[in-house]
């Protein structure tokens, strides 16, 4: 096991990366954790890991309910969390309980955003069950919910407690959600690691899963120093963590077939053949990226129009004054952020970059 501690300026919290979900209830001891413990999950992730969370718990002298919600982005919506939220008062949680965050990104998200609000903030555990949360939505402390015309329009920041990863969970999961979380380790690597760019370039893709200790270290390491520096997003350097995620996001918002992790590896491809375009990169890291991209069995086109992505990115939480702001790559391990870019930069580039 290893502990990776998240410094912030008013608080700090550790993640034990590698820690059994069977020993959860010790956690919660040394963490004192209150008496009441809510876990909110999904029907997937349920079937294989709640009831162990839930004996263990038990087991520590924890009164557990469970509030299982369906999977995928259609339960990101304020109608769910006020559910949650109703079930967590008719439970009794008080503020000195504790809600557990049991999934992946999306639960990590809405567990955040109900932990966040419901009698004005309580505690929360994040226990991320895939390669996606696990290097991405369960550290840093955004939360939210979307709306029917754009994603996360709808959040806070609050950060969790402690975060427990066991790796093992990843062996349970389809190869797809394997992709899906591979987009978010790609976009690490471009922005602040060319070791994990040129290693994800270089390793045979059947051995990557060999190595998912070293790479979800690598990734948490990068985003908690990133968030270290910026906690809400207010001094320009967290941005470089929506690399992909601007055009990805409007992709999403307009797609019922595509994931969270596919729609990222369109959005990093558009955007990286943007910045060649602006003189920021040069044509080989596009190929490159691309390269890794069908790699990771992850789409490289899209039938959604320019028109209709246009239209979704006016919504963009990222936007400022109307403009549209862009993280855009320079090379591996590196980017420039807050640059500004037309709707016609976008139409005029749509179907050259696929």
């Amino acid at each position: 096991m290893k502990i990776i501690e998240v410094c912030l300026k008013r608080e700090k919290y550790p993640i034990y990366l590698g820690y059994p979900l069977e020993e959860i209830g010790q956690l919660f001891i040394k963490h004192e954790c209150g008496n009441k413990v809510f876990i909110i999950t999904d029907e997937n992730v349920s079937r294989f890991y709640s009831n162990a969370v839930r004996h263990s718990l038990e087991n520590a002298g924890k009164k557990v309910d469970i509030c299982i919600v369906k999977p995928g982005e259609p339960s990101k919506t304020i109608k769910t969390a006020y559910h949650l939220i109703e079930k967590c008062s008719q439970f009794g949680l008080d503020r000195t309980d504790t809600i557990i965050a049991l999934g992946g990104g999306v639960v990590c998200d809405l567990a955040g955003f109900v932990a966040s609000i419901y009698l004005r903030g309580i505690s929360l555990v994040s226990i991320p069950t895939t390669l996606l949360a696990q290097v991405d939505a369960s550290v840093g402390g955004k939360n939210g919910v979307n709306l029917p015309w754009g994603k996360n329009l709808v959040g806070t920041f609050h950060q969790p407690s402690f975060v427990v990863m066991d790796i093992s969970t990843l062996k349970t999961l389809p190869e797809r959600e394997i992709s899906q979380g591979m987009a978010e380790v790609i976009k690490c690597g471009i922005i602040r690691s060319k070791k994990l760019f040129q290693f994800l370039l270089s390793t045979d893709k059947k051995e990557i899963k060999n190595h998912f200790d070293s790479i979800i270290s690598e990734c948490i390491t990068i985003k908690k120093r990133v968030v270290e520096m910026d906690e809400k997003d207010t001094k320009g350097i967290r941005e470089i963590l929506n690399f992909g995620h601007t055009i990805g996001h409007a992709i999403e918002i307009n797609s019922r077939k595509l994931n969270h992790g596919e729609c990222v590896a369109l959005g990093m491809i558009c955007e990286t053949f943007i910045a060649v375009q602006k003189g920021f990169c040069c044509y080989c890291l596009f190929e490159n990226i691309k390269e890794l991209v069908k790699k990771f069995n992850l789409p490289t086109k899209t039938n959604i129009s320019s028109q209709k992505v246009v239209h979704s990115l006016l919504f963009d939480k990222k936007t400022k004054g109307g403009k549209l702001r862009f993280v855009l790559p320079v090379r591996p391990g590196a980017v420039k952020t807050g640059v500004e870019i037309s709707t016609n930069d976008i139409i005029s580039n749509w179907e050259k970059w696929q």
